[in-house]
């Protein structure tokens, strides 16, 4: 015997439920289901994401890493791209306005990009570059 009931609030916000016997873990999940299926398509509101160019003039490095807030500093998430036979690295995201502090890892040596606009000191003891990225 099935009973149809309105759901209201954050878990079904007026979808009628049909209960079966059911146990309680399954009409969560089935609930869960129909609420994750209703979520709109594409792109959440906000400004739009920027190109930003990560750049290193590093000679001689073998291996060349990008980490900072924007891939909360996952040391061997982001590597670079080498340029200009190995002289220069580079790495191109999309990022959304805002300010973002990070570092290169350089043949397994956290550094800071000497070349940015701001370093900043960190809670290491060392300096950790800044990007502002503008709408």
């Amino acid at each position: 015997m099935f009973s149809a009931e309105m759901v209201t609030g954050n878990r079904g916000a007026g979808w009628p439920v049909k209960h079966s016997g059911a146990n309680r873990s399954e009409r969560l999940y089935m609930s869960n289901v129909t609420r994750d299926s209703r979520k709109p398509a594409g792109r959440p509101a906000g400004p739009a994401a920027r190109e930003v160019a990560f750049v290193l003039n590093h000679p001689g490095a073998e291996s060349v890493y990008l980490c900072g807030d924007f891939n909360e500093w996952f040391p061997a998430g982001l590597p670079m791209i080498s340029r200009a036979e190995g002289h220069l690295w580079e790495k191109r995201l999309l990022l959304r306005p805002g300010r973002y502090e990070y570092k290169f890892i350089v043949d397994g040596v956290w550094m800071h990009n000497p070349d940015a606009g701001q370093n900043v000191p960190n809670a290491f003891g060392s300096m950790n570059s800044v990007v502002e990225v503008r709408p």
